[in-house]
């Protein structure tokens, strides 16, 4: 009997110590809950026109209407939603012969060679594009002498964690300024990211800050002048024009942000081919393990680079991609306070639940990746070092990253 109520009192304690232990468990969890949607709202800034019909010419640069549409997996608006269509009307109203589609005024990088009547006009019987959408973007009603199409491209989900369940490619873009702080200077680097889940491959695309393009109110400028203008959100729908695609988050970082974010990370192995110094910092060739303010020197140089600006891309890349993986590294709490001390130089219309789901599903970023490059030729004009892209190659990289 003794022992009987001796084993049945040590049931009892047990029991007690679980709930004692699930309690505590609850309540860090709820903690740590709680802290994660509050460094969410900290850092978390939609851009003007997240989640609105796109903007019109921001997609539907005459350039790409001729391309081909996948159709082997759904197409993504990205951060845009379509238009509502109108319910069609039983009344018959008058035909008026369709319009030319005009060129936007935010297309991206003049062309060096001048554009095929083919690429400029609308296919013959082409319904009017629908306002604010690419005429890619929804089905096309083929031309009389066109064969009909077997599939048309089926639309991705509007929401960013029900589109990382299909096909669909996710494009993101990084957005580093050239100050200490968010919101000043220009865009230092540009840099998009396309995730392909089929694929299962990262693809990083650097735009060099100097190209040529025309931004709507201020004329032919450099690309990273954008920022200057409008902030994230004219350097993201600058970046689309130029591609003619949608982005589906963005993230904004200062360069004082990016400096520290290298020192948190405990700094990050590069290889220098060649021997140069910027800024106190000094490199030679081989791997070598850098800090945080010789990172910055390392991703800036590009005067003593035989590449120019494309080298300097490299670099860039290089750097990224070494704290992509000393980031994929840290578990989801040390990812947390790495990011709170990183707030005040971060803004992102990632949502903390969409990061972590983005990681789980797209766990090949830090295995298979390849680097891509925007092809063209620096030229001054006015007095003005410009870096010229040709449509030829707008068209190149939009294929790519499609």
């Amino acid at each position: 009997m003794k022992k009987a109520r001796r084993w049945t009192g040590m049931v009892r304690l047990m029991a007690a110590a679980a709930l004692v232990t699930c309690a505590g468990l609850g309540l860090w969890a709820y903690t740590v809950h709680r802290s994660t949607q509050a460094l969410g709202v900290e850092v978390y800034y939609e851009l003007e026109g997240d989640g609105l019909p796109v903007p019109q010419g921001v997609l539907d640069d005459p350039v790409f209407s001729d391309l081909p549409v996948p159709t082997d997996r759904p197409r993504s608006l990205g951060r845009y939603r379509p238009p509502a269509v109108a319910p069609p009307s039983t009344a018959q109203p008058p035909v008026a012969p369709t319009p030319p589609a005009p060129r936007s005024q935010g297309s991206g990088a003049e062309s060096q060679e001048a554009l095929s009547p083919a690429a400029v006009q609308p296919p013959v019987a082409a319904p009017p594009p629908v306002p604010g959408l690419s005429p890619r973007a929804l089905p096309q009603q083929p031309a009389a002498s066109a064969p009909v199409p077997t599939a048309a491209p089926a639309l991705a989900p509007t929401d960013f964690t029900s589109r990382l369940r299909t096909s669909a490619r996710i494009h993101l873009l990084l957005i580093a300024n050239d100050q200490e702080t968010l919101g000043s200077g220009r865009a230092d680097v540009l840099l998009v990211l396309t995730l392909d889940p089929r694929a299962r491959l990262l693809t990083l695309l650097s735009i060099p800050r100097d190209t040529r393009i025309t931004l709507p109110g201020r004329g032919q400028v450099k690309i990273n002048a954008a920022y200057a203008v409008g902030g994230a959100t004219a350097q993201t729908q600058a970046v689309e024009r130029f591609l003619g695609i949608p982005m589906d988050k963005y993230v904004e970082i200062s360069l004082g942000g990016f400096r520290e974010a290298i020192d948190l990370v405990g700094g990050v192995d590069v290889n220098p081919k060649f021997g140069f110094q910027l800024d106190g910092s000094v490199f030679r060739p081989g791997k070598v393990h850098i800090g945080g303010e010789q990172a910055l020197a390392y991703a800036r140089m590009r005067k003593s680079d035989p590449l120019g600006d494309l080298g300097r891309n490299t670099r860039q890349q290089e750097v990224v991609r070494q704290l992509m993986a000393a980031l994929g590294q840290r578990s989801t709490a040390d990812l947390q306070s790495l990011l709170s001390q990183l707030a005040a130089h971060l803004r992102t219309n990632f949502s903390p639940s969409e990061v972590v789901r983005l990681r789980a599903v797209h766990a090949y970023l830090l295995e298979r990746q390849r680097t891509a490059h925007v092809q063209g030729v620096n030229r001054k004009i006015n007095g003005i070092w410009f870096y010229l892209v040709s449509d030829a190659e707008r068209r190149r990289l939009h294929l790519l990253l499609q």
